[in-house]
């Protein structure tokens, strides 16, 4: 059930210069789980054992790749503190890269079950890095960027591989659950208190989130899409179903005035939001990208990384968002 909907009005196709997209040629550079921006790049994280990150030249004209130890397997998120660049791996370390060198450091993460640290999901929230595991319960992990301490909050309400997506919202870290119905965990950072918030049997599978200042956003892994709409002071939330045809968000960023949401379809399809309004648009992608698994996004350009077919080259589609209103 939706508590909104509306049809889309289409984007269209955007201005050649306005577009700027790749297909990467070697199969070795596919099943991109993770896209970043920062220092200048386009950061592309390959969940591959070992893991392999990819740094792009926003022109896509100069491809680096920077391959990790044999430790560090199946990257599955990347953060950017304004430094470094950090990387989380399925194999449970995390690696601290230079984004100018391409240097890194890594260590290996753990948790008190004695289980193995399985890092999904990883955030940045200008102090300290947060992690998502993969482990029974679900454990979020606050780590310490100097000291490399870790400190651990068990979510007991999250089974083994539900942590999928993590957003700071002020005092504290919102996660979504991978789970029927969905649920949100509401952490504080400073006490370790937990707030549940079930969805409900009809919003369920949590893939995504962001914060525009007022409310929570998560997109979800339903057909049609799904966004939701949380308060933060009541924990109200309200449904947005995108179209009928839609399905899979597995993306979701705020500009400063719009929520984007990628969709993992094929073709793969951008959906432009209205906080405001709940109007959106829809932009589908050319034939050679789809199924979109993440998105980035600096002052001037949103990113988003396709998966395509497994085990085939992914995709870099970047649209310009310079011109657009954004108050």
């Amino acid at each position: 059930m939706c508590d909104k909907q509306k049809n889309a009005t289409d984007l269209g196709q955007y201005d050649k210069t306005a577009v700027k997209a790749i297909v990467f040629k070697d199969n070795q550079q596919g099943n991109v789980h993770a896209v970043e921006v920062g220092a200048g790049f386009v950061w592309l994280g390959c969940c591959k054992s070992p893991s392999l990150l990819l740094r792009v030249t926003p022109d896509l004209k100069e491809t680096t790749e920077i391959r990790f130890g044999k430790g560090e397997g199946g990257l599955h998120d990347l953060a950017f503190d304004g430094e470094f660049l950090w990387v989380a791996h399925a194999s449970g370390y995390l690696s601290r890269v230079d984004p100018h060198t391409c240097e890194f450091h890594s260590f290996k993460l753990s948790v008190s079950s004695g289980q193995h640290a399985f890092l999904y999901t990883l955030i940045f929230d200008s102090h300290h890095l947060w992690v998502g595991t993969y482990t029974n319960p679900g454990c979020i992990l606050r780590i310490d960027r100097k000291s490399e301490s870790c400190t651990e909050f068990q979510i007991e309400a999250a089974p083994m591989c539900a942590i999928r997506t993590l957003v700071s919202v002020n005092d504290t870290v919102w996660a979504g659950l991978y789970t029927v119905p969905g649920k949100l965990v509401i952490l504080d950072k400073t006490s370790g208190s937990q707030t549940l918030i079930d969805l409900g049997e009809d919003n369920m599978l949590c893939t995504s989130s962001a914060f525009d200042g007022n409310h929570v956003w998560f997109g979800l892994d339903t057909m049609p899409a799904k966004l939701i709409r949380v308060d933060p002071q009541n924990f109200k939330f309200t449904t947005y179903c995108l179209s009928q045809t839609s399905s899979c968000v597995r993306g979701l960023v705020y500009d400063g005035r719009y929520l984007w949401a990628g969709l993992y379809t094929e073709p793969g399809e951008l959906v432009c939001f209205d906080p405001r309004t709940g109007d959106y648009k829809s932009h589908v992608m050319p034939d050679a990208f789809f199924n979109v698994r993440d998105l980035g996004l600096n002052n001037d350009w949103l990113w988003a990384v396709t998966q395509n077919t497994r085990y085939q080259p992914s995709g870099l589609y970047g649209v310009c968002l310079s011109g657009r209103e954004k108050r």
